[in-house]
């Protein structure tokens, strides 16, 4: 949906998205390179990363109340479908692991999955509504 909006929309994206990456590195350089012994603070710099996602929250919530009814239709059906697909691999994955036939894997990698889903599921949504 952020891909089919305005250019001071795809703006404010960007800078989310900038923000969120530069905090990344910061927060991983800083929990690596430098000793952080005490724990809340070391907490704080490994959640600083979040911060901007809110905004980015916010700025999707925006677009989606703005968009009209079949533009709303189709991105509820892409979420559902990414959500759908990421719950079948996650849990599959994870009765892998409970058996010990799949290593153990960072769970930052369930939005991604949901991400990849969500993609498809937009398309196919999409190309059903044309």
């Amino acid at each position: 949906m952020i891909f089919l909006c305005d250019r001071p929309t795809k703006v404010a994206m960007f800078g989310w998205i900038f923000t969120y990456a530069v905090l990344v590195v910061l927060s991983v350089a800083a929990l690596h390179y430098l000793s952080v012994p005490w724990l809340p603070l070391r907490l704080l710099v490994a959640l600083l990363p979040v911060v901007p996602l809110f905004g980015i929250l916010n700025l999707g919530m925006r677009k989606f109340r703005e968009a009209d009814e079949l533009q709303k239709k189709i991105t509820a059906e892409g979420i559902t479908f990414g959500f759908g697909v990421t719950t079948i691999v996650t849990l599959s994955y994870g009765f892998l692991q409970a058996n010990d036939l799949a290593p153990d894997v960072s769970f930052t990698w369930v939005w991604p999955i949901l991400g990849a889903g969500w993609i498809v599921g937009q398309l196919l949504a999409r190309r059903r509504y044309q």
